[in-house]
């Protein structure tokens, strides 16, 4: 665990909050696909809820690094496409629109994408200057799935790893932008106003189906009993720290990217023991109240997996992993069960050629990616 975690909160007082309403919620880089069609196909949705085969549309992001491209994208697939074979697949592929940019977020009705701006390369003598043209927006932003009606929010270039809440009005993130080293979570409205200090020290954010809780990677006040935490998306004063941090749900330092089902009260995310990593399940219940759930074990074999996220029924998980040699997009049933990998990156990967502005050293784990309608 980082030891930022380590660092005292301030202390601050409970503020108050709107109850948010939950509601329903390959060549080796084949040429963007119709907007509008992916668009269209989001909000048709399932023909039931509860239909067992998985669903829905998956965003992602990997550094493409043909050299007409050399730089961050966004794709997102059609699952049931993916599933009939990787020609549907491609077919049904989008790849989005603006370029430079990663870490995204579906918003509950799939019809617009949060996502962590890259900006422009800052000189010409920038290895990556030339590539495809980048997004000006060197910050969090959304838009709706063709690139158009672009939002900024936060406005920091250290924010990172937006995630919507269940009524599409609010966006969870972290950021490190305060310059001390520490990430700390905000909350701010989809439109760019109302930004919230919640002075909790933490990472990944995730919003539970109710709107009034999320889970995050994070600590104590006192930097101990770290792993993943509940708390209320209640910004605060700073002279009162702590009183909207709710308790552990996980006791696991390596615990990390934990993603909240938008239809119960479990987390998935992964971990890290031995040198191996493995995605886990477990249901929410506070350590404090002296009976903490068993993590369950979904996913434990050599190679590296995670960054899990949930279906929209539930039913599913969808993951990165590069168990077959070469990054790609998997998804299991929430048991573990019926793996199967939906999509290659075929040349797509997650550490750049070399640690340069504006992005630094960046590895899978600095991504995300999300499971929408």
């Amino acid at each position: 665990m980082n030891r930022d975690f380590a660092r005292s909160l301030w202390h601050y007082a409970i503020g108050m909050v709107v109850l948010a309403l939950l509601t329903w919620g390959i060549g080796e880089f084949a040429p963007p696909q119709s907007a509008g069609r992916v668009a269209d196909a989001l909000a048709a949705g399932p023909v039931a809820a509860e239909a067992e085969t998985p669903w829905g549309h998956i965003a992602f992001s990997f550094w493409n690094r043909a050299p007409e491209r050399c730089t961050y994208e966004i794709n997102v697939i059609d699952v049931a496409a993916c599933l009939k074979g990787s020609e549907a697949c491609q077919a049904n592929r989008l790849v989005f629109p603006l370029n430079n940019v990663s870490e995204p977020a579906l918003s509950p009705s799939g019809q617009r994408i949060a996502f962590r701006g890259w900006g422009e390369p800052p000189s010409k003598d920038n290895p990556f200057y030339g590539c495809a043209p980048a997004v000006r927006v060197r910050a969090l932003a959304n838009t709706a799935l063709d690139g158009s009606d672009l939002r900024v929010t936060g406005g920091y270039w250290e924010d990172a790893h937006p995630d919507w809440s269940p009524d599409g009005t609010r966006l969870l993130f972290d950021s490190a932008r305060v310059g001390d080293g520490i990430t700390r979570i905000y909350v701010i409205d989809a439109n760019g106003g109302n930004e919230g200090d919640l002075r909790i020290i933490g990472q990944h954010p995730s919003w539970a189906p109710d709107g009034q809780r999320f889970v995050y990677r994070g600590c104590d006040l006192t930097g101990n009993r770290c792993g993943l935490w509940v708390a209320y998306p209640w910004p605060v004063k700073p002279w009162e720290a702590g009183q909207n941090m709710v308790g552990p749900i996980v006791l696991d330092e390596q615990a990390s990217h934990p993603d909240w089902s938008p239809v119960a009260d479990e987390v998935a995310y992964q971990t890290l023991s031995g040198g191996q990593w493995s995605i886990m399940r477990v249901e929410v219940r506070l350590v404090s109240e002296g009976s903490p759930a068993e993590p369950q074990v979904l996913l434990r074999e050599p190679g590296r997996h995670g960054l899990p996220v949930w279906s929209p029924d539930g039913l599913w998980i969808a993951y990165v992993s590069d168990a077959d040699g070469d990054w790609g997009i998997w998804i299991m049933h929430r048991d573990g069960s019926e793996r199967r990998r939906l999509f290659a990156f075929d040349g797509g990967v997650y550490t750049l050629p070399r640690a340069w502005e504006p992005y630094g050293a960046r590895d899978w784990l600095d991504e995300q990616i999300s499971w929408s309608r």
